[in-house]
């Protein structure tokens, strides 16, 4: 439980500490930082045990560098980064907030995404000792704010981090009614009847293999009727992907648990759209299939008719994310999108060229993808904005249909160029978050598991 208070209510106490500024404390903790062996470096973390000197038991100091060099970002990384190595070893905890200013925004994400873990599918529930925590500040409205976005963000995690026998189609669909029911958010499911009728035949082709029936999720938040934009999000939701007949290789495959990261990430971006309620006109599209071996399965040589009329001869069933995307795009189009971004763990190769340290961005629109790469740097989150030269394309030729699902080389821009095709008329940015979606090790307050990377971007994006 996270609260905000004006005045002690645990036995813990958490304080920050400046390298070349004095911040002002009370009596009793400055009695105590007299003590004090910290030096106020970045992230340094100091505990000490008032051995009854105060009214609390122990205090723990964390350092933010220099006032020169502070940002909002230095402050979620060093109160992340405190919080998740404490959050096992105390039941509860006060923070002060005596900093100069109202970063009660991003005081209140830190908090709650540094106290997430995922805790497995066991007989023996584990839980973060860490239960209460206690922000003593007067910025109760940011720090709600913030605490209202990051559990947006561990709702999100917490679907990738699920094994797919759980987080199926049909999981992922009642997760996204539930988020209409409490958020107020228009709704709409498109079951495989209405997308056969439709004809979206590159979600169903997808799909084809699989027992579990495919849908296309529809939420719509319109917060400016004056306002002709639209701001469509679309997420690959496919909730295992063993490459369909194009088989992956079976080391590693259980991961393919985390391919409908995209579709979590717009789930929870709706949630907080819909918790926050921003002046602005917002669509969710998440298409959620699996992508499975089976004679039914759709196969490498066919040729599909996507939902724009256009078609795709498919050279291999694990470049399955595009062609679900590819309908999306259209309908979102159709809808009356004026900008189009989807998130989606896409390709390998951009994992292998960018690895966890950017999400690729491919856009036709330097206005857009300047605005999405503003908003990563005010929170943290990097892009590197790849190339969309046209000679790339000529690797989608075939003079079986009129583009192939997949090229030779740089697969992640010939991926991009894919989606791109079918965005004509609209800014559009596709973020490939295939290298970044998770972390082995916990980073920065993020615990081991998926990290909603791009969804502090695209929240910030929404509402700055």
């Amino acid at each position: 439980m996270i609260g905000i208070n004006d005045n002690k209510l645990y036995s813990n106490i958490l304080v920050f500490k400046f390298s070349n500024f004095n911040l002002d404390y009370t009596k009793e903790i400055s009695e105590i930082m007299k003590f004090s062996t910290n030096n106020g470096e970045f992230k340094e973390l100091e505990t000490i045990n008032t051995l009854g000197m105060c009214s609390y038991k122990k205090l723990f100091v964390v350092g933010l560098g220099t006032t020169e060099e502070f940002s909002e970002i230095k402050l979620f990384k060093a109160l992340g980064t405190a919080i998740g190595a404490i959050k096992n070893s105390i039941d509860d905890l006060d923070i002060l907030d005596n900093l100069p200013e109202d970063f009660g925004y991003i005081l209140g994400q830190s908090i709650q995404i540094s106290i997430y873990k995922y805790a497995g599918i066991k007989k023996e529930h584990e839980k973060i000792k860490l239960q209460n925590i206690n922000v003593i500040s007067k910025y109760k409205e940011s720090i709600s704010k913030g605490v209202i976005i990051g559990n947006c963000i561990n709702f999100s995690r917490q679907l990738v981090n699920m094994p797919s026998n759980i987080v199926t189609p049909k999981y992922l669909t009642q997760q996204a009614e539930n988020i209409s029911t409490d958020e107020k958010l228009d709704i709409d499911i498109i079951d495989k009847y209405r997308l056969e009728q439709m004809g979206m035949n590159s979600i169903l082709s997808v799909c084809s293999g699989s027992s579990h029936s495919p849908r296309l999720i529809v939420l719509q938040y319109f917060g400016d009727a004056e306002n002709k934009e639209i701001i469509s999000l679309i997420g690959k939701g496919v909730t295992f992907d063993s490459g369909g007949i194009s088989l992956k290789p079976a080391k590693g495959m259980e991961s393919m648990s985390g391919d409908m990261a995209g579709a979590s990430y717009v789930l929870g971006i709706m949630k907080a759209v819909g918790s926050i309620r921003p002046k602005k006109n917002i669509i969710g599209l998440i298409p959620v299939v699996e992508n499975m071996p089976s004679g039914n399965s759709y196969r490498p040589g066919d040729v599909i008719t996507t939902y724009s009329g256009k078609t795709v001869q498919v050279i291999s069933t694990d470049a399955e994310g595009r062609l679900i995307l590819c309908d999306a795009i259209t309908y979102a189009k159709e809808l009356g999108a004026t900008k189009i971004i989807d998130i989606a763990t896409l390709t390998g190769s951009c994992a292998n060229f960018l690895g966890g340290i950017n999400a690729g961005l491919f856009s036709n629109s330097d206005n857009l993808s300047s605005s999405i790469i503003k908003a990563g740097n005010a929170v943290g989150e990097n892009f590197w904005r790849l190339p969309n030269n046209e000679e790339y394309f000529e690797q989608l030729k075939t003079d079986k249909a009129d583009l192939k699902n997949t090229g030779t080389d740089s697969g992640a821009v010939v991926a991009g160029m894919f989606l791109e095709s079918f965005s004509e008329g609209v800014d559009f940015a596709h973020l490939d978050i295939a290298g970044c979606s998770s972390y082995s090790k916990p980073h920065d307050g993020y615990d081991i598991g998926a990290n909603g990377i791009t969804m502090r971007t695209i929240i910030e994006y929404l509402l700055k």
